[in-house]
């Protein structure tokens, strides 16, 4: 088969179609569900400045992600609708540029977990002086995402061509498929990103545990440590979906992706990259998180307001009896 009848195959494929025009309509529906979701987290109270941060540059590498994809796919079901043949080989320069915006924002949030779990370790170790910490931490947490996501993208790249290689056709908007490199440049990142979401959960989990731990077995507390024990508690809590959700996509895209990549030989092309697209979701992650993390913020506020209502109810008597037993 030529090149051109195999392009025309992919422009005419009904499930590379069917694909991308999902996606799109996914993507198109994730900027305004993560613009609401970055103001809202901006405006919440029930975490820490420096969580909140870290939590901000995740959705921010999400809409960046979502960006890429959009042009990404718009691009290719304009030139599929509209070519056939060679007229619909895609342009690689564009390519490496939308291709570029969608690996760098599917990066830049794979690496949260790590900077969220260095974030609530300072808490719970210091806790008797974290809550006067300043953003200064936050942001050098938010330039490690960065530092991480770029160390990513360096080795997926490392033999990757910035120029179209000559005698290689570009069938997709996939410029890593023109390098030259061994198949492991482009999974051995992959592998390093599905281990370092694991090591991540069982972290957070160990700190869930003893932040409970600590704030059961201290009784003569500062002010400051009991609050920021409480505020750990409710941001363990609150982010524990979270941690559990990145784990899962990261780990389930790193999976699967190498997977798909090792058995691209024995599928269709164009079923290939249809299934490439659909594994990728990370659009549906991010409105699913959204939701899920709002309401769940909404119900701790909720139960937050209730336990004060109860206490004001209490006899202050009582807040004198148990002062006089702590002090004695």
């Amino acid at each position: 088969m030529s090149e051109c009848d195999q392009m025309t195959e992919m422009a005419t494929s009904f499930w590379l179609r069917l694909s991308l025009c999902g996606n799109l309509a996914i993507t198109i529906l994730s900027f305004p569900i993560l613009l609401s979701a970055l103001h809202y987290i901006n405006s919440q109270q029930l975490f820490h400045h420096n969580t909140r941060i870290q939590i901000k540059v995740h959705i921010f590498a999400l809409l960046v992600h979502s960006t890429g994809r959009f042009g990404l796919h718009t691009f290719d079901l304009i030139n599929y609708f509209t070519n056939t043949g060679c007229d619909a080989l895609p342009n690689f320069y564009r390519c490496l540029i939308v291709r570029g915006l969608y690996n760098f924002g599917m990066a830049l949030a794979a690496m949260c977990s790590t900077s969220l779990v260095i974030e609530r370790s300072f808490a719970l170790f210091y806790n008797s002086t974290y809550e006067m910490c300043g953003r200064g931490f936050g942001l050098l947490l938010g330039l490690l995402q960065l530092f991480l996501a770029f160390a990513f993208l360096f080795k997926l790249y490392f033999d990757a061509s910035f120029t179209p290689v000559p005698n290689v056709t570009l069938y997709y908007c996939q410029t890593l498929a023109s390098g030259h490199g061994s198949v492991w440049t482009i999974n051995a990142p992959l592998y390093v990103v599905m281990v370092g979401q694991c090591v991540c959960r069982l972290i957070f989990w160990y700190l869930a545990v003893q932040t409970r731990r600590k704030r059961n077995t201290q009784k003569l507390q500062s002010l400051s440590t009991r609050y920021t024990l409480e505020q750990g508690i409710r941001s363990i809590k609150a982010l524990n979906m979270f941690i559990n959700a990145n784990c899962f996509v990261f780990f389930f895209l790193s999976f699967i992706g190498t997977t798909l990549h090792f058995n691209a030989l024995n599928m269709r092309r164009p079923t290939y990259f249809a299934l490439v697209e659909v594994i990728h979701f990370l659009p549906t992650y991010g409105i699913m998180l959204s939701v899920y993390t709002y309401y769940s913020l909404k119900h701790l506020d909720t139960k937050q307001k209730t336990s004060l209502t109860k206490s004001i109810q209490v006899d202050p008597s009582y807040y004198l009896i148990e002062f006089q037993k702590q002090i004695s």
